[in-house]
């Protein structure tokens, strides 16, 4: 414990002055436990054990995600393929809630305090974060009919 044995010797004798009683017989060649050391060693050994134990299942708790999440998605991408993550995540992890928001108009996430977005499109510059996961691609198909009939004018909307 990097401690110089003097350090040891009157730290040891400070606990014993503390509970009135002798944890170590000390000889110029030896130091053995006494009865009421080896006693006071076994209790302070298992309260020991009870701490690393408090601290391992702090830290095994703290691995495991918990808590609530709320998560926005454009309404038909949600459904195909948001939804069937998110179950799926929620079956990994027990301990965590989510509300699915599925709406086709763009929220504020903050203002409506969602954790997680989803977006199909370019992002304004932002103080957010942003992952692209992946491209969509976006194809015009049209009947070969009605390509054969004369172009007509656009409809002008005030």
């Amino acid at each position: 414990m990097n401690t110089s044995l003097p350090s040891v010797v009157r730290t040891l004798a400070m606990l014993e002055e503390s509970l009135g009683l002798r944890l170590a017989s000390r000889t110029t060649r030896r130091l053995s436990l006494t009865d009421e050391g080896q006693n006071y060693l076994l209790h302070c050994r298992r309260i020991l054990a009870d701490v690393e134990d408090a601290e391992q299942s702090i830290a095994a708790r703290q691995s495991e995600p918990a808590g609530a999440l709320t998560v926005t998605a454009p309404v038909l991408f949600g459904q195909m393929h948001v939804a069937p993550l998110i179950a799926g995540f929620i079956e990994c992890h027990p301990g965590v809630s989510v509300d699915l928001l599925l709406l086709d108009r763009v929220v504020n996430l903050v203002e409506e305090g969602i954790d997680a977005g989803v977006r199909i499109a370019e992002l304004e510059d932002s103080t957010m974060r942003a992952a692209r996961v992946g491209a969509m691609h976006r194809v015009v198909c049209v009947a070969p009919k009605l390509l054969k009939k004369p172009a007509c004018r656009p409809i002008r909307r005030n």
